[in-house]
């Protein structure tokens, strides 16, 4: 019984450019031959059943391919989305309170504040509560106010009557006035190192670093002052 030429070239598994190809009648040709619209020509039906492997019942006129009426599924919706819900306002930390003033802070105000002539007390009253209760902050503001008075008006140092070096290495007053009576009186002593050697001379020089003796032989030997574990007196001069 003879078939559509489009149900023969699927049964066969081709393509309509596949046919054409095969059989050279052109791909719009074989379009209209299976829509229908024209009727086949006896030359290019046995053209078109040699290249569908002796297909020969074929209808000269193709009744057309059923429609795809039914459309492809739609893809589902995704549910809206629901709205965010608001945020709530953060709350405003409170800010943390200040610790209490360092006693480095407290020193430190009381040196720039006798700068001007002001005690303990005095500073305490134009502060307007007693030091301790300061906390870092209002210690801080104190200390700037001062600092910028002294830039601003520029008030005399306090003279500082200081009995020892703020350095091991250092030479103040007192050290220097001792050295120089030593030096003076020709004294003899007895120099300890932190290694445990010792040495005996009479001092005839110093300086911010060393001490330099003059020992028994007549030689002169100086001395690292920090390599001194202690030194002292052991008699007159030589």
């Amino acid at each position: 019984m003879p078939e559509d030429l489009w149900k023969i070239r699927k049964r066969k598994g081709m393509s309509v450019a596949q046919l054409a190809s095969r059989s050279g009648v052109s791909a719009d040709a074989i379009r209209e031959y299976e829509s229908g619209e024209k009727a086949i020509p006896p030359g290019e039906l046995r053209r078109l059943a040699r290249a569908l492997l002796g297909e020969w019942d074929i209808n000269l006129r193709s009744s057309p391919p059923p429609r795809r009426d039914k459309l492809p599924p739609q893809a589902e919706k995704a549910p809206p989305r629901k709205p965010r819900p608001k945020e709530k306002p953060k709350e405003k930390r409170k800010p943390r309170p200040s610790p209490p003033a360092r006693d480095t802070q407290i020193t430190h105000m009381l040196g720039l504040a006798a700068r001007f002539g002001l005690d303990r007390a005095a500073l305490e009253e134009q502060v307007g509560k007693p030091l301790d209760q300061l906390t870092v902050a209002e210690a801080r503001k104190w200390n700037r106010h001062f600092m910028q008075r002294i830039v601003e008006e520029r008030p005399p140092k306090q003279p500082i009557d200081r009995r020892w070096a703020c350095l091991p290495e250092g030479v103040d007053r007192f050290e220097m006035e001792y050295l120089d009576g030593v030096k003076a009186a020709g004294s003899r002593f007895a120099f300890t190192l932190f290694n445990g050697e010792r040495y005996g001379g009479t001092p005839v020089g110093y300086g911010p670093y060393t001490i330099t003796i003059q020992q028994a032989d007549g030689s002169e030997l100086t001395l690292n002052k920090l390599a001194i574990a202690y030194y002292r007196r052991t008699g007159g001069g030589g």
